[in-house]
Formats: structure tokens, sequence, C-alpha cells
């Protein structure tokens, strides 16, 4: 192989390398700069207070009934 082939190969796998590191490095920052500027929120997980349960279905719509068909009588 011509040395130029490793001289190019060498150069894509450091612009590779180099691209790499510098995506871990922004997404460090921006993750530092989230809890920094974020606040109210904690990478751990999260404590939420026991909830009071609430039904399914909302006050304003009735219960499912089930359709019953009825035969008329003939006389």
């Amino acid at each position: 192989m011509a040395p130029g082939f490793f001289f190019i190969l060498t150069k894509i796998f450091a612009s590779m390398l180099r691209f790499i590191a510098l995506t871990v490095l922004a997404y460090f920052i921006f993750r530092w700069l989230d809890r920094f500027f974020g606040g109210g929120r904690s990478s751990g997980p999260a404590k939420s207070s026991p909830k009071k349960k609430s039904s399914t279905f909302s006050k304003n719509v009735g219960e499912y009934v089930d359709y019953e068909q009825v035969k008329d009588d003939e006389k």
C-alpha cells in the first residue's frame, strides 16, 4: 500500500477521535449547565409524594351499562 493511504487514514482517524472527544465534552458541559440553571430537577430517582388515588372516570361521565336486547312480545 502507498504511504499516502496511511497518511489519509491517520488524518481520518484523528478527525474522528477529535469529533468524539468534543461531543463528549459538549455533553458534559450542557449537562452541568442544565444542573446549574435547571434547579429543581435532580439526577437521582424522583421521590414522589404519595398521591391520592383518583378514579379512572371523571365525575361528569356516567358508568358503563351493558346493553341487553329485549325481544318484543308478539300477540
